[in-house]
Protein backbone atom coordinates (compact mmCIF):
# COMPACT_ATOMS: atom_id res chain seq x y z
CA UNK A 1 0.00 0.00 0.00
CA UNK A 2 1.22 3.50 -0.87
CA UNK A 3 2.10 5.96 1.85
CA UNK A 4 -0.80 8.40 2.70
CA UNK A 5 1.36 11.48 1.97
CA UNK A 6 2.08 10.11 -1.51
CA UNK A 7 -1.65 9.77 -2.19
CA UNK A 8 -2.27 13.32 -0.98
CA UNK A 9 0.47 14.66 -3.27
CA UNK A 10 -0.95 12.75 -6.24
CA UNK A 11 -4.44 14.11 -5.49
CA UNK A 12 -3.16 17.70 -5.22
CA UNK A 13 -1.18 17.38 -8.46
CA UNK A 14 -4.23 15.96 -10.30
CA UNK A 15 -6.34 18.82 -8.98
CA UNK A 16 -3.84 21.39 -10.27
CA UNK A 17 -3.74 19.75 -13.70
CA UNK A 18 -7.54 19.60 -13.93
CA UNK A 19 -7.84 23.24 -12.84
CA UNK A 20 -5.30 24.34 -15.45
CA UNK A 21 -7.11 22.44 -18.19
CA UNK A 22 -10.56 23.78 -17.29
CA UNK A 23 -9.52 27.39 -16.72
CA UNK A 24 -7.30 27.90 -19.75
CA UNK A 25 -3.83 27.40 -18.30
CA UNK A 26 -4.60 28.22 -14.70
CA UNK A 27 -6.03 31.69 -15.31
CA UNK A 28 -9.06 31.87 -13.03
CA UNK A 29 -11.23 34.89 -13.51
CA UNK A 30 -14.89 35.62 -13.97
CA UNK A 31 -14.08 39.07 -15.29
CA UNK A 32 -15.40 39.24 -18.84
CA UNK A 33 -12.62 39.65 -21.38
CA UNK A 34 -12.44 42.83 -23.43
CA UNK A 35 -12.34 43.04 -27.20
CA UNK A 36 -9.02 44.88 -27.07
CA UNK A 37 -7.53 41.93 -25.14
CA UNK A 38 -7.77 39.85 -28.34
CA UNK A 39 -6.73 42.02 -31.30
CA UNK A 40 -6.82 40.65 -34.82
CA UNK A 41 -3.55 39.03 -35.71
CA UNK A 42 -3.14 40.13 -39.29
CA UNK A 43 -4.49 43.09 -41.16
CA UNK A 44 -5.90 42.16 -44.54
CA UNK A 45 -7.33 44.45 -47.19
CA UNK A 46 -7.49 42.27 -50.30
CA UNK A 47 -10.49 41.38 -52.43
CA UNK A 48 -12.73 38.61 -51.05
CA UNK A 49 -12.18 35.14 -52.49
CA UNK A 50 -15.27 33.17 -53.59
CA UNK A 51 -16.48 30.85 -50.85
CA UNK A 52 -15.41 27.21 -51.14
CA UNK A 53 -18.43 24.93 -50.75
CA UNK A 54 -16.90 21.53 -49.96
CA UNK A 55 -19.29 19.61 -47.69
CA UNK A 56 -22.98 18.64 -47.51
CA UNK A 57 -23.64 21.01 -44.57
CA UNK A 58 -22.12 23.88 -46.58
CA UNK A 59 -24.25 23.03 -49.61
CA UNK A 60 -27.43 23.39 -47.52
CA UNK A 61 -26.65 27.09 -46.97
CA UNK A 62 -24.59 27.84 -50.07
CA UNK A 63 -26.62 30.95 -50.98
CA UNK A 64 -26.20 32.46 -47.52
CA UNK A 65 -22.49 31.60 -47.50
CA UNK A 66 -21.88 32.99 -50.99
CA UNK A 67 -23.64 36.23 -50.11
CA UNK A 68 -21.59 36.54 -46.90
CA UNK A 69 -18.37 36.06 -48.88
CA UNK A 70 -19.21 39.14 -50.96
CA UNK A 71 -19.43 41.39 -47.89
CA UNK A 72 -16.75 43.27 -45.95
CA UNK A 73 -15.04 41.63 -42.96
CA UNK A 74 -16.90 42.03 -39.68
CA UNK A 75 -14.78 39.78 -37.44
CA UNK A 76 -11.09 39.21 -36.66
CA UNK A 77 -9.61 41.08 -39.61
CA UNK A 78 -10.56 38.99 -42.63
CA UNK A 79 -13.63 36.98 -41.60
CA UNK A 80 -17.30 37.51 -42.16
CA UNK A 81 -19.65 36.11 -39.53
CA UNK A 82 -23.12 35.56 -40.91
CA UNK A 83 -26.15 34.21 -39.11
CA UNK A 84 -29.69 33.19 -39.92
CA UNK A 85 -32.79 32.05 -38.10
CA UNK A 86 -33.69 28.38 -37.85
CA UNK A 87 -37.02 28.66 -36.06
CA UNK A 88 -38.40 30.49 -33.06
CA UNK A 89 -35.47 31.72 -30.92
CA UNK A 90 -33.10 29.47 -32.89
CA UNK A 91 -29.93 30.88 -34.45
CA UNK A 92 -27.58 29.36 -36.99
CA UNK A 93 -24.58 30.85 -38.67
CA UNK A 94 -21.12 30.41 -40.10
CA UNK A 95 -17.77 32.10 -40.35
CA UNK A 96 -16.34 32.73 -43.81
CA UNK A 97 -12.65 33.44 -44.30
CA UNK A 98 -12.68 36.16 -46.98
CA UNK A 99 -8.99 35.62 -47.66
CA UNK A 100 -9.21 31.87 -48.42
CA UNK A 101 -12.91 31.16 -49.00
CA UNK A 102 -12.96 28.57 -46.19
CA UNK A 103 -16.11 28.10 -44.12
CA UNK A 104 -16.17 27.32 -40.39
CA UNK A 105 -19.01 26.39 -38.04
CA UNK A 106 -20.09 28.90 -35.39
CA UNK A 107 -19.17 28.58 -31.73
CA UNK A 108 -21.13 25.70 -30.18
CA UNK A 109 -22.01 24.57 -33.72
CA UNK A 110 -20.51 21.77 -35.72
CA UNK A 111 -22.87 19.00 -34.69
CA UNK A 112 -22.92 15.71 -36.56
CA UNK A 113 -25.98 16.14 -38.79
CA UNK A 114 -26.03 18.47 -41.78
CA UNK A 115 -29.21 20.16 -40.53
CA UNK A 116 -27.84 21.00 -37.07
CA UNK A 117 -24.25 21.70 -38.14
CA UNK A 118 -24.75 25.47 -38.18
CA UNK A 119 -27.01 25.85 -35.12
CA UNK A 120 -25.29 27.59 -32.23
CA UNK A 121 -28.23 28.55 -30.04
CA UNK A 122 -31.74 27.19 -29.57
CA UNK A 123 -32.73 29.91 -27.10
CA UNK A 124 -31.43 32.98 -28.97
CA UNK A 125 -31.60 36.30 -27.17
CA UNK A 126 -32.42 38.72 -29.97
CA UNK A 127 -32.29 41.71 -27.61
CA UNK A 128 -28.61 41.15 -26.79
CA UNK A 129 -27.60 38.89 -29.68
CA UNK A 130 -23.91 38.71 -30.44
CA UNK A 131 -20.99 41.11 -30.34
CA UNK A 132 -17.94 40.89 -32.56
CA UNK A 133 -15.71 43.37 -34.35
CA UNK A 134 -13.33 43.39 -37.33
CA UNK A 135 -10.49 44.49 -35.04
CA UNK A 136 -10.88 41.67 -32.49
CA UNK A 137 -10.84 37.86 -32.28
CA UNK A 138 -13.26 37.90 -29.30
CA UNK A 139 -16.80 36.71 -30.03
CA UNK A 140 -19.52 37.20 -27.39
CA UNK A 141 -23.07 35.93 -27.62
CA UNK A 142 -26.10 35.56 -25.40
CA UNK A 143 -27.93 32.25 -25.53
CA UNK A 144 -30.67 31.49 -23.04
CA UNK A 145 -29.45 32.39 -19.57
CA UNK A 146 -25.77 32.36 -20.49
CA UNK A 147 -23.25 34.73 -22.01
CA UNK A 148 -20.52 32.92 -23.95
CA UNK A 149 -17.08 34.41 -24.59
CA UNK A 150 -15.05 32.79 -27.37
CA UNK A 151 -11.70 33.59 -28.96
CA UNK A 152 -10.92 32.67 -32.56
CA UNK A 153 -7.61 30.75 -32.64
CA UNK A 154 -6.13 28.22 -35.04
CA UNK A 155 -9.26 28.14 -37.22
CA UNK A 156 -11.64 27.38 -34.38
CA UNK A 157 -13.48 29.02 -31.51
CA UNK A 158 -12.11 28.46 -28.01
CA UNK A 159 -14.39 29.31 -25.11
CA UNK A 160 -12.65 31.53 -22.57
CA UNK A 161 -15.57 32.27 -20.26
CA UNK A 162 -19.17 31.26 -19.67
CA UNK A 163 -21.20 33.57 -17.43
CA UNK A 164 -24.76 32.95 -16.30
CA UNK A 165 -26.93 35.87 -17.49
CA UNK A 166 -27.91 37.00 -13.97
CA UNK A 167 -24.21 37.47 -13.08
CA UNK A 168 -23.19 39.30 -16.27
CA UNK A 169 -24.71 42.70 -15.54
Amino acid sequence: MKHPRYLVLVAVFCGIVIQAQTTGGGKRSNTPPKFEDYPEREAWHGPPVPVRITSPPERLFRTQLREAAKQLPNFAGHYRFTFWGCGTRCAGGALVDLRTGSVFPPPLGGKASAESYWIFCTDWDKEHGAEYYPSSRLFVFHCGDDVHYFVWENNRFRQVLLVPEQNSN
